[in-house]
């Protein structure tokens, strides 16, 4: 099978189809950060604290969508606190500033920086409808749909088991004093969502993802001192900070992180030929 040129299918890119996609990515982080930031992430819990829902959707769409989704995560995470009832100075300091900043802006220049290439497996992504031209199978700009919903599906639900385990373990994992390995289990727990990507045609694995996983691990890191700082200075709590939030806020960001990166791999070129992609990823 030959791969196609990125550039067949593919509709100009559009700043307003940009704009309406990453506001609907901002739209879908604050309903996760309410739920993340009401409940599930404070100090003493568990869940979300194993697994920062928000951090999904701002890795994906700040590659995606570039500066607009560097907004929508400011926002998005900003507007989900306050609904959650944070203060405004603490709301500010733990979560717009930190997403943009941490989460966003330095993910951007790492993944840019290092000139990530997203390698569709076999030629195409598994939101694409394929037809035959000349004897060849190759992608249009029609979204197989029936593929996406499996995507989409596998996601969900691998996120709501994670969580659901998480929030259910936490207590007893922190009895035995066992708490850090609830993130390696959450993580676990996230693989089959890679598998099946891949067995979609979604993903290939190879040394770009590892870069990935890299970046989302320096971004996160980034994310949890300014979080932490945060906590210690508006938040009142001190040096006690960089213990009790840190720790449970990088971890909690790299896992959930993590499932972003196939999530990219899945929707980047389906994205691409809809003219919604900030920068091409091959």
């Amino acid at each position: 099978m030959m791969a196609v040129s990125a550039e067949v299918y593919t509709r100009p890119r559009s700043q307003t189809r940009l704009m309406v996609a990453s506001a609907v990515w901002g739209a879908i982080i604050i309903p996760l950060a309410i739920l993340s930031s009401s409940f599930l992430s404070i100090p003493g819990a568990f869940g979300a604290g194993y697994f920062w829902l928000p951090q999904i959707m701002m890795v994906s769409g700040v590659v995606f969508f570039g500066p607009w989704g560097m907004l929508a995560a400011a926002v998005g995470t900003f507007l989900g606190g306050m609904f959650a009832g944070s203060p405004l100075a603490i709301n500010i300091g733990q979560n717009p500033i930190p997403a943009f900043l941490g989460n966003t802006f330095l993910f951007y220049i790492l993944w840019f920086g290092y000139k990530y290439k997203v390698h569709i497996w076999e030629g195409y992504s598994n939101g694409l409808a394929i037809k035959v031209v000349g004897g060849e199978r190759r992608p249009t700009a029609e979204v197989n749909w029936s593929r996406v919903a499996v995507t989409g599906i596998v996601f969900a639900l691998t996120i709501v088991f994670a969580v659901v385990v998480g929030f259910k373990l936490g207590p007893y994992l922190d009895a035995m004093g066992l708490k850090a390995w609830g993130y390696p289990l959450i993580f676990l727990l996230t693989l089959p969502w890679w598998w099946v990507i891949k067995q979609l045609g979604g993903l290939r694995v190879d040394g770009y993802i590892v870069l990935a996983l890299i970046a989302v691990i320096v971004s996160s890191i980034a994310s949890a001192a300014l979080g932490a700082f945060a906590w210690q200075t508006v938040g009142g709590m001190g040096a006690s900070a960089w213990v009790v939030v840190f720790p449970g806020w990088a971890l909690g960001d790299i896992v959930a992180g993590s499932l972003g990166i196939p999530l990219i791999w899945s929707f980047a070129d389906v994205l691409e030929r809809k003219g919604m992609l900030w920068r091409p990823l091959r």
